[in-house]
């Protein structure tokens, strides 16, 4: 198993809580309910999604499998969204990331013990805001600029929505249009994240290089920290060293990897927590 070295600088950023951690749908996807079944990734949303379509013709099924088959998820998802009747979609994103009943994993305990003054999440469930909720911590969605910069003044630590919760489906943010359209009508969120990657380092846990919610996010923040403060994100071993040289030149994001599967996540967020919680130790940082 590949287990994953930490960067000194990143153990102390976390544990001096100056490092944002970004939660994608990776790690909601290590949380189970009581049947065993755990949210949805991308890929597995979108072509379970594809059967709620209304009548769609056959250039309309080429045209999505062919944009799933390119992992441009955001494309086919607009196709599927105009295509289904707005009260079954609504519907399936609440089964899907409100009702089933999931269960916070090791995984998401283990980045509540980590204890960041900021955790930022472009999860649409609640596994995390729920867990954190009875130790105080605060929620906001990027609706809620204000609200976000006053409390990361506060003593409270914060949970950002950054693509809206399960709470509200007519403000979440899960398509291109969606998305533009939220950059148009909040731009002064995205001012802010981009200072906080200024100001920040940020780590990335739970996506792939093609999940459409981090290129989402990363178009805002291109060329936000120097290379000798990178941000970080953490994959699964196998990708390309020619990809991973892109998003370093980029977008000065450093990859952490593990493998050889998914399951090794967890021993390896585990060891992370256990190195931040020493080194607070040693410092006496409260």
């Amino acid at each position: 198993m590949s287990k994953i070295v930490w960067p000194e600088n990143l153990i102390e950023e976390l544990a001096y809580r100056r490092c944002i951690i970004f939660l994608g749908s990776g790690i909601s996807a290590t949380a189970k309910n009581a049947d065993g079944n755990s949210p949805d990734t991308w890929g597995t949303f979108i072509k379970n999604i594809k059967s709620l379509m209304k009548k769609p013709t056959a250039d309309d099924l080429q045209y999505i499998d062919g944009m799933i088959a390119q992992e441009n998820y955001l494309l086919a998802l607009q196709a599927i969204s105009d295509l289904t009747e707005a009260g079954t979609y609504n519907k399936y994103l609440k089964d899907t990331y409100s009702r089933a009943g999931y269960i916070p994993s090791e995984v998401h305990k283990s980045i509540k013990d980590i204890d960041s003054k900021i955790v930022i999440s472009t999860n649409f469930d609640k596994i995390y805001d729920n867990l954190c909720r009875e130790y105080g911590y605060v929620t906001y969605d990027y609706q809620k600029s204000k609200s976000i910069i006053a409390n990361i003044k506060s003593p409270e630590s914060l949970i950002i929505k950054a693509h809206g919760t399960i709470d509200d489906t007519e403000e979440i943010i899960f398509t291109a249009k969606q998305y533009y359209e939220a950059q148009s009508k909040f731009p002064e969120f995205y001012s802010l994240l981009h200072a906080l990657f200024l100001t920040h380092t940020v780590i990335f846990l739970g996506y792939s290089l093609s999940d459409p919610d981090i290129n989402l996010i990363l178009q805002n923040i291109s060329n936000t920290s120097s290379s000798a403060c990178p941000h970080y994100i953490v994959l699964k071993e196998g990708i390309s060293k020619h990809k991973l040289n892109h998003w370093k030149e980029t977008y000065n994001i450093e990859a952490l990897e593990y493998g050889p599967s998914y399951d090794a996540l967890e021993e390896n967020i585990v060891f992370l927590r256990d190195s931040v919680v020493e080194f607070r130790e040693e410092r006496q940082i409260p």
